[in-house]
């Protein structure tokens, strides 16, 4: 599948940007799915594992490094040091399947950018409802037109023209089972809440409570999240209560800073 992506000949120079940190489990696969391109711009944050041994086994892969204030500076420094026009940009526990590869030779390359929807695991059980699936980003796109935004650490690339979606999916190994989700996820809040904070963010006292109750529902009926058994009722219960501790946290810093 390499060879043949290679070999189309209407294909444009890709470049790819991958941060990294501590990622020796899946760095590998990651890189392996990305020797098509032609670089990959591993930035990364002071990993200690073999994350880095592992990458220099990857004749395309240029290793950066820059220490980590959050997923947007770190994503928009990788699209800095990429030098072709068109680029994918993957997280370092993500990877193309061979299908998705071929897909990616056969695009005309005519959008500005290109959504991939993800398939999702948590341990070996893929996450087939609610808010993860099809879960589709926007990976492959123009660097001249393209930038990240969002809000940390739920960044977003900001594109300039038309999108394209892709009809196969990568695979994301999101975490080893339900506890490291919460544990992760409870950090997200807190990073996020900083950042709200910094943008001038406010809240009431009632938006906690119907932001956690809206995520569970949608999340768990009419995405089907409880089609995924107890996985799918965990995944909801807790992106419901992450939903409700980031607002109840900005609430308690919005009242600090008035009484300040």
């Amino acid at each position: 599948m390499t060879k043949q992506i290679t070999d189309m000949p209407h294909r444009p120079p890709f470049s790819a940007a991958v941060i990294c940190f501590n990622e020796q489990e899946y760095i590998g696969q990651c890189l392996e799915s990305l020797t098509w391109c032609d670089e990959v711009v591993l930035v990364d944050s002071g990993s200690e594992d073999a994350t880095l041994e592992i990458a220099s086994r990857f004749a395309n892969v240029k290793v950066h490094s820059r220490p980590f204030d959050n997923f947007i500076n770190q994503k928009n420094h990788a699209l800095s040091l990429c030098r072709h026009e068109w680029v994918i940009s993957l997280d370092a526990d993500e990877l193309l399947v061979p299908e998705l590869i071929e897909e990616i030779g056969q695009l005309d390359f005519k959008k500005a950018g290109y959504q991939i929807g993800r398939r999702t695991f948590i341990g070996t059980q893929e996450i087939k409802h609610g808010n993860w699936s099809p879960d589709y980003q926007l990976r492959i796109f123009r660097k001249s037109r393209a930038k990240w935004g969002g809000t940390n650490p739920h960044e977003t690339v900001l594109l300039e023209g038309s999108v394209g979606k892709l009809n196969k999916r990568m695979l994301h190994f999101s975490y080893h089972n339900i506890d490291e989700f919460i544990q992760r996820n409870r950090k997200y809040v807190h990073m996020m809440v900083d950042y709200l904070s910094d943008q001038g963010r406010t809240t009431n006292a009632a938006e906690p409570y119907v932001h956690c109750v809206g995520n569970f529902m949608k999340a768990y009926f009419l995405r089907a999240g409880f089609l995924d058994g107890k996985a799918g009722f965990s995944l909801a219960k807790h992106i419901a209560g992450g939903s409700f501790l980031k607002y109840r946290l900005l609430a308690e810093k919005n009242r600090q800073s008035k009484a300040a």
